[in-house]
């Protein structure tokens, strides 16, 4: 860490010399009045910029104000070519640009390279080669919960009588991309008195429907109806019990699950909107007989 600061130091003191020693470098004075063919030429030179700054006020390029602040500097300039004024003398820097352009780059060539290589370059980790990069991170992250996991597994199959531990066991494998042992874990919370908590069961169901492809009538239904048996206006049960039906070509089921799932929600949210719409479709295909589409309905934002 030491070695890479002092190597930055050194190549920004570097930077820093091909900057500043050409700015203050002696620049001999030049003397005596400007020549009249040099006149000419800054004339010439001071018109065609006029006339430059005239067509872009003109074409609202630049306001009135920056016009008449240009057209100063021009003739300024213009009237220092004429009288012959000589530049500061040779090493001199007072009154000069020389002086606050240089403590400028003092100030900001450090700071751009610091902040380039942290855009560009290895970042924070390159400026700090002891802290750990973000994939190490995340590693370590992904050990630590599959320990946690592990150690929640065993305790449940010394002590299996927890169904709130084994739905925690089912989120975490879920959290992990274990579906099929995400399942078995909820499974075992419905054995062990999961059967009465409708969102377990109903996480469970929609689980088992993901697994089948999106087949709710395969295994996951039954689960559902006991949900609602339990709690009758559970909005995830309604929206499943309501797309079960659809996927079957039951719109009128579907139609009246719906319909209760919208008087749950909260009036021009997302979650009813999206429900209102999927309504209409269903009472669409009702009107008009419609054949089943392959098109599945929107669900509502969990």
């Amino acid at each position: 860490m030491t070695f890479f600061w002092t190597l930055a130091a050194v190549l920004t003191v570097a930077a820093l010399l091909f900057l500043l020693v050409p700015m203050f470098m002696s620049r001999p004075a030049p003397g005596g009045k400007a020549s009249t063919d040099v006149i000419d030429a800054k004339v010439s030179v001071y018109r065609s910029q006029l006339a430059d700054l005239e067509a872009d006020r003109e074409a609202g390029t630049i306001s009135e104000e920056q016009f008449n602040t240009a057209r100063t500097d021009l003739q300024r300039s213009l009237l220092e070519a004429s009288e012959g004024r000589t530049a500061a003398p040779a090493g001199g820097i007072k009154g000069s640009w020389r002086l606050p352009t240089g403590i400028a780059s003092l100030l900001v060539v450090p700071v751009l390279a610091v902040l380039i290589y942290q855009g560009y370059g290895a970042g924070e980790p390159g400026l700090d080669p002891q802290r750990p990069s973000p994939q190490t991170a995340q590693a370590g992250m992904d050990q630590n919960m599959e320990a946690a996991v592990n150690a929640l597994a065993a305790r449940l199959e010394s002590n299996p009588d927890d169904p709130d531990g084994w739905a925690l066991l089912g989120r975490s494998l879920l959290f992990l991309e274990q579906p099929r042992a995400a399942a078995g874990a909820y499974a075992q919370a419905i054995r062990y008195g999961g059967n009465r908590d409708p969102d377990i069961l109903v996480t469970y169901a929609d689980l088992l429907g993901s697994m089948d492809g999106g087949d709710l009538n395969a295994r996951a239904l039954p689960f559902v109806t006991q949900a609602l048996e339990i709690e009758p206006d559970h909005t995830n049960a309604l929206w499943l019990a309501g797309l079960a039906a659809f996927r079957a070509s039951d719109y009128e089921t579907t139609k009246s699950y719906w319909e209760r799932l919208e008087s749950q929600l909260t009036p021009g949210s997302e979650e009813a909107q999206l429900i209102r719409s999927n309504l209409a479709e269903v009472r669409s295909r009702l009107n008009n007989g419609a054949e089943v589409e392959n098109r599945i309905p929107e669900a509502p934002p969990q």
